[in-house]
């Protein structure tokens, strides 16, 4: 009997260190894996994100709108009326908003569009008189009247940042959508935006804002989209989810020329 415990000894030894083994290359082959699913998820992201970024307006626009704001001092509504300008590399998006037209308007905040560098951002402030100029990153986290938009949503900026990467296939308002992650590098400001990106008509549908904590601090959706003879109408929200404060973009077909 005592012969035979070297042996069952031996027998235990070897079996461990074969369990040892297989354990170190399932795990090699696991961490390949999911190296391998990563650097997948990576480049469908990137490949969104250009997609995104390179659907340009191929005609002029003046489409009137309404901002419905929703905060704690009550319900307003501001008049915007909506000017897009095609071009060959870059393209401009205007939203004039306040009453008076064109010459006296109060606030015109503008979005310079390029499919290859992140957007820039201006806003005039002021009627008669010389207006109050805003330019770069500090007129994009200016909000459009006062309402739950900054500059650099509506612009999409989140589709430049360094990070892009698809984490999975969703349904958002019953359609089919990709999930797209986008990672911020900056001290400040929102750490991640996670956006469903409609499959078949290549928009964003809904996204969410969130800060380095994960905690989500922002959502925006599409909340309805008709279109009727020779006109059209989308309503679009935010919401400010520290604030407890809403928005609504709402569309309503071209503006009287």
């Amino acid at each position: 009997m005592k012969s035979l415990i070297p042996c069952f000894e031996s027998g235990v030894g070897i079996i461990t260190r074969l369990l040892i083994v297989f354990l170190a290359v399932w795990f090699l082959v696991e961490q390949s894996h999911a190296e391998s699913q990563e650097a997948t998820a990576e480049a469908a992201g990137r490949e969104w994100a250009q997609k995104l970024r390179s659907v340009a307006p191929e005609q002029s626009s003046t489409n009137r709108a309404i901002l419905k704001i929703r905060s704690r001092e009550g319900r307003r509504q501001v008049p915007v009326t909506v000017v897009t300008v095609p071009g060959k590399d870059r393209w401009t998006v205007e939203y004039r908003a306040g009453e008076g037209g064109d010459k006296g308007q109060r606030e015109v905040s503008k979005i310079l569009y390029s499919a290859e560098a992140a957007p820039l951002f201006e806003a005039r402030i002021g009627g008669e008189g010389k207006p109050e100029v805003h330019e770069g990153r500090t007129a994009g986290e200016r909000a459009i009247a006062g309402s739950d938009f900054l500059l650099r949503e509506l612009g999409m900026e989140f589709l430049h940042w360094p990070e892009q990467r698809i984490r999975g296939r969703e349904l958002s308002n019953g359609r089919w959508c990709q999930v797209l992650e986008s990672v911020s590098k900056k001290p400040d400001g929102p750490a991640s935006v996670r956006s469903w990106i409609d499959e078949k008509l290549g928009v964003v549908l809904s996204a969410e804002v969130y800060d380095s904590r994960n905690v989500r601090i922002k959502h925006f959706s599409i909340t309805q989209f008709r279109e009727q003879a020779d006109r059209w109408s989308c309503s679009v929200s935010m919401v400010d989810d520290l604030r407890g404060t809403k928005t609504e973009l709402s569309f309503d077909g071209p503006a009287p020329r």
